[in-house]
Protein backbone atom coordinates (compact mmCIF):
# COMPACT_ATOMS: atom_id res chain seq x y z
CA UNK A 1 0.00 0.00 0.00
CA UNK A 2 1.45 3.62 -1.01
CA UNK A 3 0.00 6.10 0.73
CA UNK A 4 0.54 10.11 0.46
CA UNK A 5 0.43 12.07 3.29
CA UNK A 6 -0.61 15.34 3.32
CA UNK A 7 0.19 17.65 6.57
CA UNK A 8 0.76 20.68 8.05
CA UNK A 9 3.27 19.21 11.18
CA UNK A 10 5.51 16.41 11.11
CA UNK A 11 8.59 15.51 13.01
CA UNK A 12 10.74 18.80 14.15
CA UNK A 13 7.51 20.99 12.33
CA UNK A 14 5.46 20.46 15.07
CA UNK A 15 2.77 22.89 17.06
CA UNK A 16 0.93 21.33 18.95
CA UNK A 17 -1.12 18.10 19.35
CA UNK A 18 -1.62 17.52 15.38
CA UNK A 19 1.99 17.21 14.45
CA UNK A 20 2.61 14.59 17.43
CA UNK A 21 -0.41 12.57 15.97
CA UNK A 22 0.89 12.74 11.93
CA UNK A 23 3.90 11.83 13.56
CA UNK A 24 2.96 8.43 15.56
CA UNK A 25 0.97 7.36 13.16
CA UNK A 26 3.10 7.84 9.96
CA UNK A 27 6.02 6.20 12.09
CA UNK A 28 3.61 3.37 13.61
CA UNK A 29 1.92 2.67 10.16
CA UNK A 30 5.49 2.26 8.69
CA UNK A 31 6.35 0.06 11.50
CA UNK A 32 3.57 -2.56 9.72
CA UNK A 33 4.80 -2.25 6.29
CA UNK A 34 2.84 0.79 4.36
CA UNK A 35 4.55 2.97 1.86
CA UNK A 36 4.41 6.48 2.62
CA UNK A 37 5.31 9.40 1.26
CA UNK A 38 4.66 12.83 3.40
CA UNK A 39 4.59 16.58 1.74
CA UNK A 40 5.07 18.88 4.88
CA UNK A 41 6.20 22.59 5.23
CA UNK A 42 9.15 23.81 6.96
CA UNK A 43 9.58 27.02 8.04
CA UNK A 44 13.41 27.35 8.62
CA UNK A 45 14.10 26.31 5.38
CA UNK A 46 14.95 28.21 2.50
CA UNK A 47 14.77 25.45 -0.06
CA UNK A 48 13.10 22.15 -0.49
CA UNK A 49 14.69 18.79 0.81
CA UNK A 50 13.96 15.68 0.34
CA UNK A 51 14.56 13.17 3.42
CA UNK A 52 14.40 9.38 4.38
CA UNK A 53 13.09 8.10 7.62
CA UNK A 54 12.23 5.18 9.28
CA UNK A 55 12.09 1.73 7.14
CA UNK A 56 10.32 3.35 4.11
CA UNK A 57 8.98 6.74 4.55
CA UNK A 58 9.51 9.48 1.91
CA UNK A 59 9.54 13.22 3.44
CA UNK A 60 9.18 16.30 1.01
CA UNK A 61 9.85 19.39 2.81
CA UNK A 62 8.88 22.56 1.59
CA UNK A 63 9.48 26.02 2.40
CA UNK A 64 6.68 27.88 3.70
CA UNK A 65 7.18 30.36 1.55
CA UNK A 66 5.19 32.38 -1.21
CA UNK A 67 6.72 30.30 -3.83
CA UNK A 68 4.63 27.16 -2.84
CA UNK A 69 1.80 28.67 -0.87
CA UNK A 70 -0.54 31.60 -1.73
CA UNK A 71 -3.94 32.91 -0.62
CA UNK A 72 -4.92 31.30 2.71
CA UNK A 73 -2.18 29.49 2.96
CA UNK A 74 -3.26 26.97 0.22
CA UNK A 75 -0.40 24.98 -1.29
CA UNK A 76 0.21 25.82 -4.60
CA UNK A 77 -0.43 22.47 -6.67
CA UNK A 78 0.53 23.40 -10.21
CA UNK A 79 4.13 24.48 -8.69
CA UNK A 80 4.42 21.24 -6.53
CA UNK A 81 3.22 19.20 -9.62
CA UNK A 82 6.28 20.75 -12.06
CA UNK A 83 9.22 20.73 -9.65
CA UNK A 84 7.94 17.39 -7.71
CA UNK A 85 6.47 15.30 -11.08
CA UNK A 86 7.50 11.93 -9.13
CA UNK A 87 4.81 12.76 -6.52
CA UNK A 88 2.12 12.63 -9.42
CA UNK A 89 1.06 8.94 -9.39
CA UNK A 90 1.22 5.52 -7.84
CA UNK A 91 -0.99 6.31 -4.59
CA UNK A 92 -3.24 3.61 -3.17
CA UNK A 93 -4.57 6.53 -0.78
CA UNK A 94 -4.63 10.27 -0.14
CA UNK A 95 -4.20 11.42 3.03
CA UNK A 96 -5.34 15.00 3.88
CA UNK A 97 -4.70 15.91 7.55
CA UNK A 98 -4.95 19.83 7.12
CA UNK A 99 -6.87 21.90 4.54
CA UNK A 100 -4.41 23.81 2.94
CA UNK A 101 -3.39 20.92 1.11
CA UNK A 102 -6.22 20.40 -0.79
CA UNK A 103 -5.80 21.86 -4.11
CA UNK A 104 -3.08 19.06 -4.27
CA UNK A 105 -5.19 16.45 -2.96
CA UNK A 106 -7.80 17.19 -6.04
CA UNK A 107 -5.37 17.77 -8.65
CA UNK A 108 -3.35 14.32 -7.45
CA UNK A 109 -6.80 12.30 -6.92
CA UNK A 110 -8.36 13.46 -10.18
CA UNK A 111 -11.53 11.97 -8.38
CA UNK A 112 -9.57 8.20 -9.25
CA UNK A 113 -7.60 7.92 -6.41
CA UNK A 114 -9.87 7.94 -2.66
CA UNK A 115 -9.35 10.85 -0.71
CA UNK A 116 -8.85 10.16 3.65
CA UNK A 117 -9.60 13.43 5.89
CA UNK A 118 -8.60 13.01 9.46
CA UNK A 119 -9.78 16.04 11.00
CA UNK A 120 -8.28 17.20 14.28
CA UNK A 121 -11.11 20.25 14.46
CA UNK A 122 -14.22 21.77 12.91
CA UNK A 123 -12.98 25.09 11.67
CA UNK A 124 -16.16 27.20 12.42
CA UNK A 125 -16.71 25.25 15.81
CA UNK A 126 -12.67 25.98 16.24
CA UNK A 127 -12.54 29.98 15.21
CA UNK A 128 -16.32 30.83 16.04
CA UNK A 129 -18.46 31.15 13.10
CA UNK A 130 -16.87 34.83 11.84
CA UNK A 131 -18.23 36.55 9.17
CA UNK A 132 -14.64 37.70 8.40
CA UNK A 133 -14.47 36.49 4.86
CA UNK A 134 -10.61 34.95 5.00
CA UNK A 135 -12.46 32.49 7.62
CA UNK A 136 -15.37 31.92 5.98
CA UNK A 137 -13.48 30.97 3.13
CA UNK A 138 -11.43 28.83 5.04
CA UNK A 139 -14.85 27.08 6.32
CA UNK A 140 -15.90 26.76 2.84
CA UNK A 141 -12.72 24.96 1.94
CA UNK A 142 -13.17 22.30 4.50
CA UNK A 143 -16.86 21.96 4.09
CA UNK A 144 -16.12 21.22 0.47
CA UNK A 145 -13.50 18.91 1.51
CA UNK A 146 -15.91 16.81 3.34
CA UNK A 147 -17.91 16.54 0.68
CA UNK A 148 -15.25 15.32 -1.91
CA UNK A 149 -13.67 13.02 0.49
CA UNK A 150 -14.12 9.17 0.25
CA UNK A 151 -13.64 8.73 3.99
CA UNK A 152 -13.71 11.23 7.15
CA UNK A 153 -11.78 10.08 10.30
CA UNK A 154 -13.14 12.36 13.41
CA UNK A 155 -11.15 11.54 17.05
CA UNK A 156 -14.24 11.37 19.16
CA UNK A 157 -17.56 10.85 19.71
CA UNK A 158 -17.76 14.38 20.50
CA UNK A 159 -16.75 15.51 17.36
CA UNK A 160 -18.88 13.29 15.59
CA UNK A 161 -22.02 15.01 17.68
CA UNK A 162 -21.04 18.03 16.17
CA UNK A 163 -21.10 16.66 12.86
CA UNK A 164 -24.52 15.29 13.49
CA UNK A 165 -25.81 18.34 14.12
CA UNK A 166 -24.67 20.53 11.41
CA UNK A 167 -23.81 18.30 8.94
CA UNK A 168 -25.69 14.89 8.86
CA UNK A 169 -25.03 14.13 5.00
CA UNK A 170 -21.55 13.19 5.87
CA UNK A 171 -21.90 10.69 8.68
CA UNK A 172 -22.16 7.70 6.58
CA UNK A 173 -18.50 8.20 5.04
CA UNK A 174 -17.53 9.15 8.61
CA UNK A 175 -15.36 7.42 11.22
CA UNK A 176 -13.73 7.74 14.59
CA UNK A 177 -11.01 6.13 15.29
CA UNK A 178 -8.90 8.10 18.41
CA UNK A 179 -5.31 9.23 18.17
CA UNK A 180 -2.37 7.43 19.45
CA UNK A 181 0.33 8.37 22.06
CA UNK A 182 4.26 7.58 21.97
CA UNK A 183 4.98 5.92 25.88
CA UNK A 184 7.80 8.13 27.43
CA UNK A 185 10.52 7.31 29.32
CA UNK A 186 9.89 9.64 32.11
CA UNK A 187 8.10 9.09 34.76
CA UNK A 188 6.19 10.74 37.66
CA UNK A 189 8.33 11.51 40.99
CA UNK A 190 6.23 14.66 42.76
CA UNK A 191 8.15 17.46 43.82
CA UNK A 192 7.98 18.98 48.02
CA UNK A 193 6.53 21.85 46.56
CA UNK A 194 2.69 21.93 45.19
CA UNK A 195 3.73 23.05 41.12
CA UNK A 196 0.74 22.66 39.24
CA UNK A 197 1.46 22.51 34.76
CA UNK A 198 -0.56 23.65 31.94
CA UNK A 199 0.59 22.83 28.72
CA UNK A 200 -1.57 23.78 25.15
CA UNK A 201 -2.53 26.88 23.43
CA UNK A 202 -3.09 30.32 25.07
CA UNK A 203 -6.72 30.61 23.65
CA UNK A 204 -9.83 31.66 25.34
CA UNK A 205 -11.83 28.55 25.15
CA UNK A 206 -9.18 26.44 26.84
CA UNK A 207 -10.22 27.66 30.00
CA UNK A 208 -6.86 29.05 31.03
CA UNK A 209 -8.48 31.88 33.08
CA UNK A 210 -10.74 29.53 35.14
CA UNK A 211 -7.75 28.12 36.40
CA UNK A 212 -6.22 31.63 37.21
CA UNK A 213 -9.16 32.24 38.95
CA UNK A 214 -9.45 29.25 40.74
CA UNK A 215 -5.39 29.25 42.03
CA UNK A 216 -6.63 32.60 43.36
CA UNK A 217 -9.27 31.30 45.29
CA UNK A 218 -6.85 28.32 46.90
CA UNK A 219 -4.68 31.38 47.70
CA UNK A 220 -6.73 33.62 49.45
CA UNK A 221 -7.50 30.12 51.29
CA UNK A 222 -3.74 30.04 52.72
CA UNK A 223 -2.47 27.53 50.44
CA UNK A 224 0.52 28.04 48.24
CA UNK A 225 0.20 26.74 44.37
CA UNK A 226 3.15 27.46 41.64
CA UNK A 227 1.70 27.41 37.93
CA UNK A 228 3.82 26.76 35.10
CA UNK A 229 1.88 27.54 32.16
CA UNK A 230 3.31 26.30 28.89
CA UNK A 231 1.94 27.54 25.07
CA UNK A 232 2.05 30.52 22.90
CA UNK A 233 -0.79 32.46 22.41
CA UNK A 234 -1.34 35.67 20.39
CA UNK A 235 0.29 38.96 22.07
CA UNK A 236 -3.10 40.62 22.73
CA UNK A 237 -4.39 37.37 24.81
CA UNK A 238 -1.32 36.50 26.31
CA UNK A 239 -1.02 40.64 27.80
CA UNK A 240 -4.40 39.99 28.77
CA UNK A 241 -3.93 36.63 31.10
CA UNK A 242 -0.95 38.50 32.40
CA UNK A 243 -3.05 41.52 33.48
CA UNK A 244 -5.28 38.91 35.29
CA UNK A 245 -2.21 37.42 36.95
CA UNK A 246 -1.27 40.87 38.08
CA UNK A 247 -4.47 42.34 39.38
CA UNK A 248 -4.60 38.94 41.42
CA UNK A 249 -1.31 39.80 42.59
CA UNK A 250 0.25 36.19 41.72
CA UNK A 251 2.76 37.22 39.73
CA UNK A 252 4.97 35.30 42.11
CA UNK A 253 3.10 31.80 41.88
CA UNK A 254 2.55 31.58 37.93
CA UNK A 255 5.14 31.95 35.18
CA UNK A 256 4.33 31.78 31.49
CA UNK A 257 7.38 29.84 29.79
CA UNK A 258 6.07 30.30 25.87
CA UNK A 259 6.41 27.24 23.21
CA UNK A 260 8.95 25.08 25.06
CA UNK A 261 10.49 21.46 23.63
CA UNK A 262 8.80 18.71 24.08
CA UNK A 263 11.60 17.17 26.40
CA UNK A 264 11.33 19.50 28.66
CA UNK A 265 7.82 19.39 28.74
CA UNK A 266 7.81 16.14 29.59
CA UNK A 267 10.72 16.79 32.31
CA UNK A 268 8.07 19.13 34.06
CA UNK A 269 5.24 17.05 33.39
CA UNK A 270 7.19 13.83 35.48
CA UNK A 271 7.90 16.56 38.72
CA UNK A 272 4.62 18.85 38.91
CA UNK A 273 1.84 17.65 41.47
CA UNK A 274 -0.71 17.24 38.47
CA UNK A 275 -0.92 18.73 34.94
CA UNK A 276 -4.56 20.95 34.39
CA UNK A 277 -6.28 20.91 31.64
CA UNK A 278 -9.61 23.19 32.21
CA UNK A 279 -10.63 23.84 28.25
CA UNK A 280 -14.56 25.14 28.04
CA UNK A 281 -14.23 22.58 24.48
CA UNK A 282 -12.33 20.39 23.32
CA UNK A 283 -12.34 17.85 20.76
CA UNK A 284 -9.80 15.75 21.74
CA UNK A 285 -7.29 15.48 25.10
CA UNK A 286 -3.94 14.62 24.06
CA UNK A 287 -1.70 16.53 26.43
CA UNK A 288 -3.62 14.87 29.17
CA UNK A 289 -3.18 11.43 27.80
CA UNK A 290 1.50 12.27 27.46
CA UNK A 291 0.58 13.65 30.97
CA UNK A 292 -1.25 10.16 31.88
CA UNK A 293 1.52 8.12 29.97
CA UNK A 294 4.44 9.74 31.74
CA UNK A 295 1.67 9.00 35.35
CA UNK A 296 1.23 12.99 36.62
CA UNK A 297 -2.01 13.23 37.90
CA UNK A 298 -4.76 14.54 35.50
CA UNK A 299 -7.08 17.39 37.00
CA UNK A 300 -9.52 18.00 33.62
CA UNK A 301 -12.46 19.78 32.55
CA UNK A 302 -15.67 17.38 31.28
CA UNK A 303 -15.14 19.34 27.82
CA UNK A 304 -16.25 17.23 24.56
CA UNK A 305 -13.99 14.96 23.07
CA UNK A 306 -11.57 15.51 26.94
CA UNK A 307 -14.43 13.73 28.73
CA UNK A 308 -13.71 10.45 26.70
CA UNK A 309 -10.16 9.74 26.89
CA UNK A 310 -10.00 11.16 30.98
CA UNK A 311 -12.83 8.98 32.14
CA UNK A 312 -13.22 9.84 36.29
CA UNK A 313 -12.09 6.97 37.23
CA UNK A 314 -8.26 7.93 36.41
CA UNK A 315 -8.22 11.99 37.15
CA UNK A 316 -10.23 14.45 39.48
CA UNK A 317 -13.01 16.34 36.46
CA UNK A 318 -15.20 19.31 36.61
CA UNK A 319 -17.73 20.90 34.85
CA UNK A 320 -16.31 23.22 32.10
CA UNK A 321 -16.59 26.49 33.04
CA UNK A 322 -16.76 26.20 36.60
CA UNK A 323 -14.02 27.68 38.78
CA UNK A 324 -15.14 27.15 42.20
CA UNK A 325 -15.31 23.22 40.96
CA UNK A 326 -11.69 23.16 39.45
CA UNK A 327 -10.68 24.99 42.96
CA UNK A 328 -12.00 22.35 44.75
CA UNK A 329 -10.53 19.50 42.76
CA UNK A 330 -6.99 21.56 43.45
CA UNK A 331 -7.36 21.84 47.39
CA UNK A 332 -8.60 17.84 46.96
CA UNK A 333 -5.53 17.09 45.18
CA UNK A 334 -2.76 18.79 46.62
CA UNK A 335 -4.26 17.84 50.55
CA UNK A 336 -4.14 14.14 49.47
CA UNK A 337 -0.99 12.32 48.68
CA UNK A 338 -2.64 9.33 48.08
CA UNK A 339 -5.04 10.00 46.08
CA UNK A 340 -2.29 12.00 43.92
CA UNK A 341 -0.79 8.28 43.66
CA UNK A 342 -4.26 6.76 42.92
CA UNK A 343 -4.73 9.12 40.01
CA UNK A 344 -1.09 8.26 38.76
CA UNK A 345 -1.05 4.65 38.70
CA UNK A 346 -5.04 4.82 37.35
CA UNK A 347 -3.90 7.48 34.70
CA UNK A 348 -1.12 5.52 33.15
CA UNK A 349 -3.15 2.69 33.14
CA UNK A 350 -5.61 4.73 31.15
CA UNK A 351 -3.35 6.10 28.97
CA UNK A 352 -1.58 2.50 27.84
CA UNK A 353 -4.76 1.63 25.82
CA UNK A 354 -3.67 4.38 23.88
CA UNK A 355 -0.57 3.22 22.22
CA UNK A 356 0.00 3.49 18.88
CA UNK A 357 0.57 0.16 18.82
CA UNK A 358 -3.03 -0.70 20.60
CA UNK A 359 -4.74 1.46 17.71
CA UNK A 360 -2.09 0.27 14.68
CA UNK A 361 -4.28 -2.46 13.61
CA UNK A 362 -7.11 -0.38 13.61
CA UNK A 363 -5.42 2.65 11.60
CA UNK A 364 -4.50 -0.07 8.94
CA UNK A 365 -8.00 -1.38 8.66
CA UNK A 366 -9.44 2.02 8.13
CA UNK A 367 -6.49 2.53 5.05
CA UNK A 368 -7.55 -1.25 3.91
CA UNK A 369 -11.10 -0.42 3.71
CA UNK A 370 -10.78 3.31 1.92
CA UNK A 371 -8.32 1.50 -0.71
CA UNK A 372 -10.74 -0.65 -1.48
CA UNK A 373 -13.99 1.84 -2.04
Amino acid sequence: MKILTLTNEFEDESFGGAGTAVTGMVHVLDRMGVQQTVIVPRSDWNMPRWALLGQQIKVLWLPRNSHYFGYLGMIKADVVCQEFPEICQGWDIIHSHAINFTPLAYTLSQEVVPILYSVYSFLRKELGDSPESELQAQFKIQEELFMRCQRIQLISQSERHYLANYLPQYLAKTEVLPLGITIPLERWRPGSINELLYVGRLIDYKGIEDLIKAISIRQRSGRKILLNIVGKGTDSYESYLKQLVKSLKLEAYIHFHGRTPSLEVRRWMASSTALVVPSRREAYGLVALEGMAIGTPIIASNAGGLAEVVPNACALTFEAGNVAQLSEALANLIDTPSLQKSLSIKGRENALRFKWSQLAPRYLALLERVKGK
